[in-house]
């Protein structure tokens, strides 16, 4: 398990992708086209470049002592939109999840915007330790906004 003072903070690189991609896999929705197991890393490294050509921007916390991602977020600091914040199951507890909000919330003027479903309990009680408020609900998703 990776602890605070064993990660730090960088920039997305590209060979950070698949890392990034062998985290965020896991949580396909059945919203996204239905695709094989390397389609989807293909995909998610396109969806990131056409992100970071629109303006967002993706942060990635590394594992001190492996070199590893431990875990990423994905945000447009100039609409607010915080996209995917995504940490391993490793680096549950090493406060690396609260390192990568903080930086997007720091590099987000206008604050930030989260839509998480509503079914997840952990990710919402996660948002609500982190200053969120709900600002809103859709179907099966809450809308949270940094207070």
């Amino acid at each position: 398990m990776a602890h605070a003072h064993d990660v730090h903070l960088h920039e997305f690189l590209r060979p950070d992708h698949w890392d990034v991609a062998d985290l965020w896999a896991p949580h396909w929705g059945p919203d996204l086209p239905p695709l094989s197991f390397h389609a989807r890393h293909d995909w998610l490294f396109e969806h990131i470049e056409n992100l970071h050509e629109a303006g967002s921007r993706t942060i990635c916390a590394i594992n001190g002592r492996t070199g590893g991602v431990a875990g990423f977020v994905t945000f447009d600091p100039k609409a607010g939109a915080l996209h995917q914040i995504v940490v391993a199951s490793t680096a549950r507890g090493s406060g690396a999840a609260s390192m990568l909000l903080g930086e997007a919330r720091g590099l987000s003027p206008r604050g930030l915007v989260a839509t998480v479903p509503a079914s997840n309990a952990r990710a919402l009680r996660f948002f609500a330790r982190e200053g969120f408020a709900e600002v809103g609900r859709m179907q099966d998703a809450v809308a949270l906004r940094t207070a």
